[in-house]
Formats: C-alpha cells, structure tokens, sequence
C-alpha cells in the first residue's frame, strides 16, 4: 500500500469492496434489470501489508482476481463464494472497476501501482474470463475510476502523467472496448501552472455535454484541491474550479467524486473530509461550486465512493464507522436522513446500488476488516438498515469475509478488494 499517514489510512487505496468513449456520445445506460441482481462481483487482490514495497509485493505477491459470490436473496446460499479467476500476473494494488456491470463488453479493472487494466468477460457470471491485459498507456500512467459511454468505449481517469511537465497532471484517455487508446486530453490548465491536478473520479452529464472529474492523491502528496469540467464529445477541458475551504479549516480538502442529480444537469461533490458542494450552472461559462453541507460527528472523515438514489444521496463515512443518507430534493440544502452504525472493525468505504432493489452493497476501507455488507435503503424515507441475512454461512457478524485461504491464491498475502457491483439479474 502506498505511504501515508494515520489521520490518512482511508484514502481510496486499497480498500475491501464487492465490485460491483467517443465523439458526441452519451452515458451508457445500466442494464434494464427486471430482478434483484443475483451475483457480486469482486475485484480484489493481495495485501502485503504497510511494510511491504509496491515493486517488491509485485514480485512476490499473489495475482489480482475476480470473485463473484451469490447475491440472490432468495438462495439458501446466499452470500456464498460460487466462483473466481486471476488475471495470472502478480498484482500490487486492485483498484477501481467501472461503476457498473457493462451490458454486451467486458468489465475494465485496474491494477493501480502497476499501472495494468484488465478486461473481464463476466456473461457467464460462473465462469469469468480475463479477455484482455492493458499493460501502459502512452504518456500516463497509474488509471484509477472508469466511465462507459454510449457507444462502448470508455474513459479512464489517469492520475499521473510521464513526469515531464511541471505538476506530473494527469489526463482522460478515452479506450474502445477492445482497450485500445483513441485519444487523450491532459488535466494540465495553464490557470493553474504547475498544478498537482490527479484526476480521481469521473461523473457524466450526458444531456449537456459535460463531464465533471475530482482532483485527489492516493497517497500523502500535496496535490491541487479541484474539481474539472469537460464537454464530452471531444474530451475538451473548460473549467477548472477550485474548492472552497470548510469553515474554520485549513489543509487539504481532497475533493473525492461527484454524482449527478436526477436534472442531468446538476452535480453534488463530497470531499475526502465530509464536505458537500453542489455543482450547478456545468453547461454555462460560469459554473458554480457551493458549500452545502458538512458531516457534524467528531470522528466523520473519509468520505468516499457515494451514490444518488432517487432524491437520497448515500455516503460511505469510513472513520466515522457509518453510511449516511441525506434527502437532496433541494440540493441547496441537503438535510441528514439516516445513519446506519457499523462495527468497530468495519470502515465503509466503498457504495453501489442494486438498480432493481433496495440493496446497495458496502465494502471496507483498508485499516478494517475486508468484509463486504449489504445495507437496505427505503426509498421512499431514505431510512438505512442492514440486510442480516447477508453473511457468512454460521457467522454471527454481518457480511461476507473476503480473506479466506481459497482467495489468497497460494500467496501468505492477505486479500483486499476494492471495486463493487451487482451482476447479472437472473441466472442463467
């Protein structure tokens, strides 16, 4: 795991999680699911520990994998581990996937330290295949968050460039489905010179032609806190918006992912450390970035992989032990829904929804036990519970253990996922 300090050891590293472009395109629309899903899908690998060099847990470690466990409700194995496959090299630091299960192409997933993506054909949930291995991208490197666009292709938010312009900013580079680079357009902004700009999440607003990305580090590197605005079709970097500080604060504000409103014109930005700006105005010359919230609770930081439900917006509060929902009909004034407590042991980090239920599945950030849980949210309340029937088999604790012998993959590593999504509806 990259170095970094303890106030810090929730930044999206590696972090224990059920995994879930071109020219004039749109957002790809997630699969018409008529069901609950019936599979989670996890992308996950091994954890060397603190000590352990990225280069030398590499060498040594075990390889990245996918697992998909049983996520039908109404199984009597429910939760139970039904398959996985490696992607047969070493890995050093399974990252993020795309935020949902593609219809038709094979999952992007990536390897952050390495800098490797891998494509995973999931159409048989039971029998995954790596079709595909993205070794390096031309003049970027390190790819963290993924967005699929309507015609197949992709983009990937690459934090770093090649080290030779000043500020090593990173970039969007747009893929085909196949994995082939069609183009690039760099997060450097001569308004901002010398900027550390590291591009971290990736939301699309495909009725005005926008896309907005987060700027965030995945260590303790000091790196510029903004948030970046971009027409679609030709990847063209407009604004580049700094975030204002809380109130009666001072540091890093770590701006960590943005999620659209039900507008599609509207987006709500929450920060590593629990601040919440609305994002208004995307499509116009003078886009806005406001201040609307803030987490109360002493201990509330890392907040991180969120999602818009109807008018709810769920957040994962990793130090505060804790998932929040909070009513957004006015996005101006967000008020505070539900909080749902978790363990001592558990840090949630990581959210996605099941499109056809009321589950969003959980997943820990590094520091916690690697266990993914199942929360349920009432969408009419926004009230948050827990799904207690989504354990391991004669478990007295909530959740599914991910580091179990018959996922270190012959590695004394221990595992950590990290990305999550649901699967398929139905099984075939």
């Amino acid at each position: 795991m990259l170095a970094r300090s303890a106030a810090r050891q929730f930044v999206g590293a590696v972090l224990p999680l059920i995994l879930v472009a071109g020219a004039g395109c749109g957002a790809a629309k997630p699969e018409n699911a008529k069901a609950p899903s019936s599979y989670l899908v996890v992308w996950a690998g091994p954890n060397g520990g603190e000590d352990v060099s990225p280069s030398k847990r590499h060498a040594e470690t075990a390889p990245d994998f996918v697992a998909v466990i049983d996520a039908d409700s109404a199984s009597a194995s429910y939760g139970a581990l039904l398959a996985t496959k490696d992607v047969g090299v070493p890995g050093a630091m399974a990252h993020h996937a795309e935020l949902r299960l593609p219809a038709g192409h094979p999952l992007f997933t990536s390897d952050f330290m390495t800098g490797q993506m891998f494509l995973v054909d999931l159409s048989d949930p039971l029998a995954p295949k790596v079709t595909a291995r993205i070794d390096s991208v031309a003049g970027y490197h390190r790819p963290h968050s993924f967005a699929r666009l309507a015609n197949g292709n992709v983009l990937v938010a690459m934090q770093n460039g090649n080290g030779t312009q000043p500020g090593d900013p990173g970039a969007l580079v747009e893929l085909d489905p196949a994995g082939r680079v069609l183009r690039s357009s760099s997060a450097a902004d001569p308004a901002f010179p010398n900027a550390r700009i590291r591009p971290n999440g990736i939301e699309l607003l495909p009725a005005i032609d926008r896309m907005v990305t987060t700027s965030m580090p995945m260590d303790d590197e000091v790196t510029a806190d903004v948030v970046q605005i971009w027409r679609m079709s030709d990847l063209k970097l407009l604004h580049t918006l700094p975030v204002p500080q809380l109130p009666g604060r001072t540091g890093m504000i770590m701006p960590y992912d943005t999620r659209v409103l039900a507008d599609g014109r509207t987006a709500m930005l929450d920060t590593y450390y629990c601040g919440f700006y609305r994002v208004s105005g995307i499509e116009s010359d003078k886009p806005q970035l406001d201040l609307v919230h803030v987490l109360h609770e002493p201990k509330d930081e890392a907040c991180a992989v969120a999602v818009i439900v109807g008018h709810y917006w769920v957040v994962p509060v990793a130090s505060g032990r804790s998932i929040v929902s909070m009513d957004v009909t006015d996005a101006a004034h967000p008020v505070e829904v539900s909080r749902l407590r978790s363990d001592s042991t558990f840090y949630p980090h990581w959210l996605s929804v099941d499109p056809a239920s009321d589950r969003i599945v959980v997943g820990s950030a590094d520091g916690g036990e690697p266990r993914v849980l199942i929360a349920r949210l009432d969408r009419a309340t926004g009230k948050l519970s827990w799904d207690a029937r989504f354990r391991d088999a004669g478990s007295s604790r909530l959740g599914v253990n991910l580091d179990r012998p018959e996922l270190r993959h012959g590695s004394a590593s221990h595992v950590m996922g990290h990305a999550a999504l649901f699967g398929p509806a139905a099984k075939p």
